[in-house]
């Protein structure tokens, strides 16, 4: 769905008074720098997944929003951590001015979706642990002989 250019409009003017806001001059200068583009990707996006309008948008919809729009952008770095946190300012502030339903709830969901948001982020890679204990010489063989491993498959294996 492409948005009507009437709502896109809209949009621009709740993420304009976002920026007046005393919500978004408690933000950190990194996410200061790209909160219009944010907020506006996030909102826009979100009406576009969910074919809704902007006071009708629901958590399926900032998801896919936050994790396939918003993670996409070109940001700074410095500004990336942040993003969310933004997200979910911008959706408070938007429930305190009357525009959106549940926005504190939505902003509060949209937060806590930072891990996620860090993992979307393009380039980078999900740090993977090893869960498994590492196997020592007098353990037991893993190819099940019953030998301990330094008489049986040590040498083979490792």
């Amino acid at each position: 769905m492409s948005l009507n250019p009437y709502v896109h409009e809209m949009v621009e003017g709740w993420v304009s008074d976002f920026i007046d806001s005393t919500r978004y001059a408690n933000l950190p200068y990194a996410a200061k720098e790209c909160a219009g583009q944010v907020a506006l990707t996030l909102m826009v996006g979100a009406c576009q997944h969910g074919d809704v309008d902007p006071g009708e948008v629901a958590e399926s919809h900032l998801r896919r929003a936050l994790l396939e729009d918003v993670s996409q952008l070109a940001l700074p770095e410095s500004a990336r951590p942040d993003v969310p946190r933004l997200c979910g300012a911008f959706l408070e502030e938007l429930e305190v001015q009357g525009r959106l339903s549940g926005g504190a709830e939505l902003g509060r969901y949209v937060a806590a979706l930072r891990v996620a948001f860090g993992d979307a982020t393009p380039g980078r890679t999900r740090q993977l642990e090893n869960v498994a204990s590492k196997l020592g010489r007098n353990d037991p063989c893993p190819c099940g002989s019953g030998k301990k491993y330094k008489k049986c498959c040590m040498g083979l294996l490792g």
